[in-house]
């Protein structure tokens, strides 16, 4: 159940990073120009938003019913 929750963890901090970059381009900027903190916390929030879904449908059970 650890390296599920762990998995979970890493896998929605990669898609979020990943939709931070794909956004940043869509706004016509560069992730050097948006800036090292405000990628880091767009990241981090789309992150947490994918994490609160994968634990809902793989059933880590992570967060309180």
């Amino acid at each position: 159940m650890l390296l599920k929750r762990l998995g979970i963890g890493v896998v929605s901090l990669l898609i979020g990073f990943g939709l931070t970059v794909i956004i940043v381009q869509l706004i016509g900027t560069t992730l050097e120009e948006y800036g090292v903190y405000y990628t880091f916390f767009t990241s981090f929030a789309l992150g947490c938003a994918i994490a609160i879904w994968l634990d809902k449908f793989m059933g880590t059970e992570m967060l309180p019913k």
